[in-house]
């Protein structure tokens, strides 16, 4: 009875409340008999069309909520897609500009004649294109040997990051750096920069190409992103190169801890979702994707406020009616109605629905820590077992030891063999790992692929060792042929890595993992089916 109040007009609890009278007076007995059905009826027909009405505004509110946000979704990714493309293209160009002076300048040099002749050609360049401030070649001390400028400077750029970088750095790679103002023309520039080296290897200076960072500010001011919305993009380290809205004191902030950068370092180089901003708190739909070609992340975004607010006009218009409805239709049938039974059968079914939805929920779960293939926990299983390993290693002082393995020629065996065949055997060198580590707290995870991971608590190098060496041997034992491996059988090659007690902490997840997958390459070197440890930085 209560859970239907909400709708029931305020006569129908009294009548409900005084069905002894109507049944202890004969003459209104006989009339509520004949007037039974027909109350139930009208009841039923009320009941049935406030729900539809209800049920219809709420669908449509629903619907029309999902929409746009589906629709943001894709504002949000085409805008991000046209932002890596036009970043890509600007950073491309110049990084084609700087290999032709780094090719020219080694080859030709750029000083006295060959210096005159390089700043010619510079200056020719840059009327090319646009968007490139200016193009420079700096000695090894950091003077200008040529420049795109037309005249000569003075001064010396060997205090900018990017010179001391090169300069430390034997990497022929291009290097796009946090912005900085020109000191030529005072403008903000985006430095991109290439290293130059002399015939024997040794630094020879810097070729530099500065984009001019209002060329992208003026591009991104084009795009309708509502009133708090907001495009970036950054280096894939987290520093800001440049933010839409415009702040000065923005430039060069690391944002590697904020929340599109924590989510970039999950699900990779694009994704769309709800997020909070660093810098300003707002909630916003980004859409980041990395560029193709640079170490650069791109996002696009509009605020969950501006996304919603045609939907909260629209749908409080829908229910303000609705509700006006469904209470005319009350108004409408109390005063036709004067019986109606009610039999509530909510609480039940919302008691087995919850059930049902614990029962749906344990289910889901175990599905979500187990590989598919073979039964083995996968890798979320894996990691969180590794993390909770290694903080009660450190908890207790006790070694906790890692096996990586990797099927041997397992992609000449698909080959071979088939993607059938293929699951077949993983399932069965699954089966002789799980086999090989039998205590309890011994985790097997399928860690990606053909490789599988296997944590040791409690377990030093030897015992490391040991269990790997039964891996080996059990994985042998299977007999299971591959012609493509010299051994004629399917074979493992195992790394083994060992956080001793002796650490205190010292040892952690990725050096853990790094020793494991290096060992695991010793073992690929030195030609496969053996066992490889980590030891004192070598295998």
């Amino acid at each position: 009875m209560p859970r239907l109040a909400w709708f029931l007009p305020p006569i129908l609890p009294d009548i409900l409340m005084q069905g002894a009278t109507y049944i202890a007076d004969p003459s209104l007995q006989s009339l509520r008999d004949k007037k039974r059905p027909l109350v139930a009826l009208m009841a039923s027909v009320m009941v049935v069309i406030c729900l539809a009405l209800g049920g219809a505004s709420v669908w449509l509110v629903w619907s029309s909520h999902e929409m746009r946000l589906r629709e943001a979704r894709v504002s949000t990714q085409n805008m991000a897609l046209t932002l890596a493309s036009q970043a890509n293209t600007a950073i491309k160009i110049a990084d084609v500009i700087l290999d032709d002076i780094v090719e020219r300048t080694e080859r030709e040099g750029s000083t006295g004649l060959a210096g005159e002749r390089l700043s010619i050609y510079l200056a020719r360049q840059i009327r090319k294109v646009p968007a490139i401030h200016g193009l420079f070649v700096y000695d090894a001390q950091g003077v200008w040997n040529a420049t795109s400028l037309g005249r000569q400077q003075k001064g010396n750029n060997a205090d900018r990051d990017y010179f001391i970088f090169h300069k430390n750095n034997k990497q022929n790679t291009t290097l796009i750096s946090a912005p900085v103002r020109s000191r030529s023309t005072g403008h903000w520039i985006i430095p991109v920069s290439r290293r130059l080296e002399y015939s024997d290897g040794t630094f020879a200076g810097v070729a530099l190409a500065t984009l001019r960072l209002d060329s992208f500010e003026r591009f991104y001011n084009s795009l309708d992103l509502g009133n708090t919305g907001t495009v970036f993009f950054a280096l894939e380290n987290g520093t800001l190169l440049y933010r839409r809205p415009f702040q000065e004191k923005l430039i060069g902030t690391n944002l590697s801890s904020g929340a599109v950068f924590t989510s970039y370092h999950k699900t990779g180089r694009a994704s769309t979702e709800m997020l909070v901003a660093t810098v300003d708190g707002i909630e916003r739909l980004y859409t980041y994707r990395r560029l193709d070609d640079f170490p650069v992340l791109v996002a696009a975004a509009r605020s969950k406020q501006d996304i919603y607010a045609p939907w909260k006009i629209f749908s409080t218009q829908i229910l303000l009616g609705a509700l006006l409805s469904i209470a005319a239709l009350i108004w409408f049938f109390r005063k036709l109605m004067r019986q109606i039974i009610i039999r509530d059968h909510v609480e039940t079914e919302l008691r087995t629905a919850s059930l049902e939805l614990e029962k749906a929920n344990a289910e889901l779960k175990t599905i979500a820590l187990k590989d598919g293939l073979t039964g083995l926990a996968n890798r979320r299983s894996f990691d969180s077992a590794l993390d909770y390993e290694l903080k009660r290693a450190r908890r207790g002082h006790q070694a906790v030891s890692l096996l990586m393995l990797d099927v041997d020629f397992f992609k000449k065996f698909n080959d071979a063999y088939g993607h059938v065949a293929g699951d077949d055997c993983l399932r069965a060198v699954a089966g002789a790992i799980a086999g090989s580590a039998v205590r309890a707290a011994d985790t097997v995870a399928r860690y990606g692929g053909e490789e599988f991971a296997v944590i040791l608590p409690n377990t030093d190098s030897a015992g490391a060792l040991t269990v790997a060496e039964a891996i080996r041997t059990a994985v042998m034992a299977l007999g299971i042929a591959h012609a493509a491996n010299p051994a004629g059988t399917v074979t493992v090659s195992i790394g083994a890595a060992t956080a001793s007690a002796q650490d205190h902490g010292a040892a952690d997840k990725p050096g853990l993992l790094h020793h494991a997958d290096a060992a695991l390459y010793q073992s690929k070197n030195d030609g496969r089916n053996r066992v490889s440890a980590w030891r004192d930085g070598a295998s």
